[in-house]
């Protein structure tokens, strides 16, 4: 929807309906020497999501080099086939609770913002395009690799999270060489869920695993000729925890440290439609 006659704010509503319905098969005999701990695992399961989500999106365009647009609503993320079939041995789906046969994961839900201011135009004589965006999620139902026996791992959506950030995206084009930028700050809290024996339901702080709070990556390319080009980067990642768990401190997550890796390559074009 165009707001003025200039067409320099534009208010974009939209409404999805997500639905999804998961059939699994399975010939459980290939579990017959550990039959006791895969018991729940039957011929056939099936399962049904679906939800509608909405979203609202407002751009203005200052002028033609400056641009700002921002979106909020909510979100529902289906599975993908990892999620829902593991690998076939050590990731299984995980038993129902009345052990009457196996159930899926559920889809992550939640509610998300985020605004964006965009530039591009010349600057130090290059040709430059930068994205500055801050984002926001508040995720229900996530999705978490977790131990649920002695010997498989089951997805499981036990953990809540809110989290916030910002991305940065800039890319200079000079006649002969190309430099482009990219940077990510992530900050979450995540909470997972501790069901106790009586049946109750509460949330303990847990780590975002997997998740750094920095990651970067700086790429330099030199264009030799219209065909060839040689390009050297390096990516930062900020250490981050394997395991949820907070209860002995950080050393209970199993941090990864961070790391700093170099690449360097070659892209080569023999003939117009083949890239090296």
């Amino acid at each position: 929807i165009t707001l003025d006659k200039k067409s320099s704010w534009h208010f974009t509503p939209s409404v999805r309906y997500n639905r999804s319905t998961i059939t699994g098969y399975s010939n459980n005999t290939r579990f017959d020497n550990v039959i006791d701990k895969f018991s729940w695992i039957s011929p056939r399961d099936e399962q049904t999501d679906s939800k509608a989500t909405w979203q609202l999106a407002l751009k203005k365009k200052f002028d033609d080099n400056f641009t700002m647009r921002m979106t909020g609503g909510t979100y529902y993320r289906l599975l993908n086939m990892y999620e829902i079939a593991g690998d076939g041995a050590a990731i299984v789906p995980p038993p129902s609770n009345s052990t009457n046969g196996a159930i899926f994961p559920t889809p992550e839900e939640g509610k998300q913002f985020d605004v964006s201011a965009l530039w591009h135009g010349n600057t130090l004589g290059a040709y430059n395009q930068t994205s500055l965006t801050y984002f926001w999620r508040d995720s229900k139902n996530m999705l978490q690799l977790q131990r649920y026996g002695e010997s498989y791992w089951c997805y499981m959506n036990d953990n809540d999270a809110k989290s916030h950030g910002i991305e940065l995206q800039s890319s200079f084009n000079w006649n002969k060489f190309d430099l482009d930028i990219q940077a990510t700050y992530t900050k979450t809290n995540s909470k997972k869920r501790n069901s106790t024996p009586t049946g109750a339901v509460d949330y303990v702080d847990a780590w975002a695993t997997y998740q750094p709070e920095w990651e970067g990556n700086l790429r330099l390319t030199y264009k030799a000729h219209d065909t060839l080009e040689m390009f050297t980067e390096a990516h930062y990642t900020d250490s981050y925890f394997t395991y949820f768990s907070k209860g002995e401190g950080e050393a209970s997550g199993r941090p990864v440290d961070d790391s700093l890796v170099f690449n360097t390559g070659v892209k080569y074009k023999p003939v117009k439609n083949l890239e090296l």
